[in-house]
């Protein structure tokens, strides 16, 4: 025997139209009404049907969820939680010292920017950085290995003037 969630959530893949469909996520959404305490395992029953590979079924799926979304309470703290997470050692706005950060810290960026610096050498320097490069990127840079792994006839370029 099939419950009303399963059979409604066989409306969400299968119904005949998007009407169907959108009526059947409204329902999913009274039923976390009825069982509030079920939200977790509704969440996860019509999850499964966000990923489908039909697009009415995704969409079905996420009307479902905001359904279920619209139905939760909305969560009050009570007071005790609010003064527990007050007297966590979190750091506050008065105790940030800007100044420090710009003094002590370290930059935010995945490169320096020395790639774009634009080096004045001939073509064969250039090509030779550009092979140590190369070797760095690969991570066969010689500094832990005894034998060069990466040679410039490896890298198939003739000598280029």
């Amino acid at each position: 025997m099939t419950t009303r969630l399963d059979r409604l959530l066989g409306l969400l893949e299968s119904g005949a139209t998007p009407l169907v469909r959108s009526t059947a996520a409204r329902q999913i959404g009274g039923i976390q009404k009825q069982h509030p305490e079920e939200l977790y395992n509704l969440l996860g029953r019509v999850y499964g049907y966000v990923g489908s590979k039909s697009w009415d079924t995704r969409v079905a799926a996420a009307q479902a969820m905001e359904a279920i979304a619209k139905e939760v309470d909305e969560w009050e703290p009570e007071a005790g939680e609010q003064e527990a997470e007050m007297d966590a050692d979190w750091l506050t706005f008065e105790q940030f010292d800007v100044d420090a950060v710009l003094r002590n810290g370290r930059l935010l960026l995945g490169s320096a920017g020395k790639e774009y610096d634009e080096v004045k050498a001939t073509g064969q320097e250039r090509v030779a950085m550009q092979r140590a490069q190369i070797k760095q990127r690969l991570g066969l840079g010689a500094q832990f290995l005894d034998e060069d792994l990466l040679d410039d006839v490896d890298l198939g370029a003739d000598d280029v003037e």
